[in-house]
């Protein structure tokens, strides 16, 4: 494969950096649950984002050329560059309670970048505009900080919101990993193509992650994980007989481990959310950071 290091070696570069203050966050906060939740939201709400602006609305092309398939090049560029190095960022903002000069600081930061990405070509823009990244950047750094304090005072919509999101982001680089592996796809057309393929299968991860949600939230014992294992076969059932997925997503063991693997993870989360931060609330000890 003939591959440019300079075009996908950048979005190693800003990774580093990127997760280092992630990391660095983290490290100085002593309420790292509330942060994580806190960050798997951010990110969940950054795909369910990419998805409207990038799948549906292609607002903008993305060329690390690290894979061969153009489709699932912009994919990754995309979801590096939006769900991966603006939520880092912002969890580091919200640690650290950074206010609004420092929010527009970044948010200009994030718009040089993708100013020189445009000059270099390694990214292409539609219709989306550099200025739309630099001013909803900083309200998203503002929806981060509101998301923490609302998880901090325990407000049950928050709750089940970053359940939710929680199970959602991991749904879906499992399931994208598992595409790039190519181990299913799906699509509606005879041939699913990979852009046909990041139009339906987060509508699959959607529906797949609102139910365990809504299932794990109200039993997360053995009886409600054996539901949440039944609904999600029934959905297994249904793409497969509409031809929704290609014929290899009915491979027993990947799917069932991985079905499996995101139940139990939901059931973590829920103890995470529902009973370990309400215990840390309760501790007048706790150091607010």
């Amino acid at each position: 494969m003939n591959r440019n290091k300079k075009h996908y070696m950048p979005f190693f570069f800003l990774l580093f950096i990127h997760t280092s203050l992630m990391m660095y966050a983290f490290y100085k906060n002593k309420n790292r649950k509330r942060m994580l939740i806190t960050l798997l939201s951010g990110m969940g709400l950054c795909f369910i984002f990419e998805y409207f602006i990038l799948s549906l609305f292609k607002a903008y092309r993305y060329k690390p050329k690290l894979f061969k398939n153009k489709d699932l090049d912009n994919f990754f560029g995309a979801i590096m560059s939006q769900a991966v190095f603006v939520p880092f960022t912002a969890i580091f903002i919200t640690a650290f309670k950074i206010g609004w000069t420092g929010k527009v600081l970044f948010a200009i930061f994030f718009g040089l970048i993708e100013k020189l990405f445009l000059f270099t070509g390694i990214h292409r823009n539609n219709w989306w505009k550099t200025r739309y990244t630099v001013i909803l950047i900083p309200l998203f750094f503002n929806i981060n900080d509101f998301w923490y304090q609302q998880l901090r005072i325990g407000t049950p919509m928050f709750h089940f919101s970053s359940l939710f999101l929680g199970i959602l982001v991991n749904g879906l680089n499992l399931m994208y990993s598992m595409s790039i592996l190519r181990k299913f796809r799906f699509g509606f057309e005879r041939w699913h193509s990979w852009k046909e393929h990041f139009k339906v299968a987060p509508i699959y991860s959607f529906i797949l992650s609102m139910a365990t949600a809504l299932i794990i939230k109200n039993d997360s014992g053995w009886k409600g994980i054996l539901q949440a294992f039944s609904f999600t076969k029934i959905m297994d059932v249904l793409v497969m007989k509409s031809g929704i997925a290609k014929r290899n997503f009915r491979h027993f063991i990947i799917n069932n481990l991985i079905h499996l693997f995101m139940i139990f993870w939901a059931a973590l989360l829920k103890k995470w959310i529902y009973i370990d931060l309400r215990k840390r609330k309760g501790t007048t000890a706790e150091v607010e950071k």
